[in-house]
């Protein structure tokens, strides 16, 4: 049987159709190179949000990204009707897209390949119903595509200028990042064990500490400027994300939730991250890598998300992950000295 995709060298753009959230984005990385490899001369477009799919510029060759709040994507979502001619002139010089969704839209697929673009396939974002690690599940769709081989592991380039940014302000090393937000509470481990555990870990292994801060965190800033005042820690507060990656390329030691952040960590070069999950499944949503270690909270109930639904109304999973067993597990990734 043949492939349905295009020979290499009848692909010279690429798009590229992902509008996801950042650790969703950052998981298909190794599908994305692996696209990328398989097109030695294509250059990528992608589709998303501006700022996540930034973070390939110095790893991919991406071209451009196209903003996908854009109103003139709207037509793409509409059976009917002739598609504008900006649109049109935007996609025909593409010949393959890849659009990685949770299910495959027909009208969206269609309306694709009647802007001009000569092959069009779908790939999942996540699994909506098996137990499949993400990266697993995009390589078993890209080996029906005829694109074969296990994923490899995948990390950002940081380009040379950009590990310096934002730095300045920073103390000596060494550094350990902790990002206690994401984008559902119930995946948050309470700000009062990060306390507990970044005062001992200062204390016994001498390293500065560094909170990384986004726009759904910000109610948390009195306590955590009242932290950072007291104990000499260090806060970083909705920093541009190639900012963000530049530090922690340099960090010894990552601690955070099942977020796009310690994603970010896992690509980024951080030496170690310590993942801790609780209502969410380690076995779809963990970052992959031998630099990972995850640590998943205690309870029969634990995982209970069903997709990307946590049916729970409160955390108590991750509250039972005590900061004693988390900075046990810390301690073992950051030896004195």
């Amino acid at each position: 049987m043949s492939s349905p995709l295009p020979p290499p060298e009848a692909v010279q753009r690429l798009l590229i159709w992902h509008q996801g959230a950042l650790g969703d984005l950052l998981l298909t990385g190794p599908a994305l190179a692996a696209l990328s490899r398989h097109y030695p001369q294509a250059r990528l477009v992608g589709v998303g949000h501006p700022e996540r799919w930034g973070l390939f510029s110095g790893t991919l060759p991406l071209e451009a990204v196209w903003d996908g709040d854009e109103a003139l994507w709207a037509w793409l979502f509409v059976d009917q009707g002739p598609l504008p001619p900006a649109l049109q002139d935007r996609l025909d010089s593409c010949q393959l897209a890849v659009v990685f969704s949770p299910r495959p839209n027909p009208v969206l697929l269609n309306r694709l390949a009647q802007a001009g673009i000569s092959r069009v396939v779908w790939l999942p974002s996540f699994p909506e119903s098996e137990r499949l690690a993400v990266g697993a599940l995009q390589a078993r769709h890209l080996a029906e595509l005829g694109i074969t081989g296990a994923p490899r592991p995948f990390s950002l380039i940081i380009e040379n200028n950009l590990r310096q940014e934002g730095q300045p302000e920073l103390p000596p090393g060494p550094w350990v990042a902790v990002a206690p937000g994401s984008g559902h509470p119930c995946k948050n481990w309470p700000l009062a064990h990060y306390y507990e555990l970044t005062r001992t870990l200062a204390w016994q292994h001498e390293v500065a500490v560094i909170w990384l801060i986004g726009p759904a965190e910000t109610g948390w800033l009195p306590y955590l400027e009242g932290i950072a005042a007291a104990q000499g820690h260090y806060l970083l507060v909705n920093r541009p994300l190639k900012q963000v990656a530049a530090v922690l390329a340099r960090c010894r030691l990552y601690v955070g939730g099942d977020s796009g952040l310690t994603h970010l960590a896992a690509v980024a070069g951080t030496r170690a991250v310590l993942a801790l999950f609780g209502p969410t499944d380690p076995a779809i949503w963990a970052p992959p890598g031998e630099h990972v270690t995850v640590l998943t909270a205690p309870g029969r109930c634990v995982p209970c998300a069903q997709a990307r639904d946590i049916p729970c109304p409160a955390p108590r999973c991750l509250e039972d992950l005590t900061p004693s067993r988390v900075l046990a597990a810390a301690g073992a990734l950051l030896p004195d000295g």
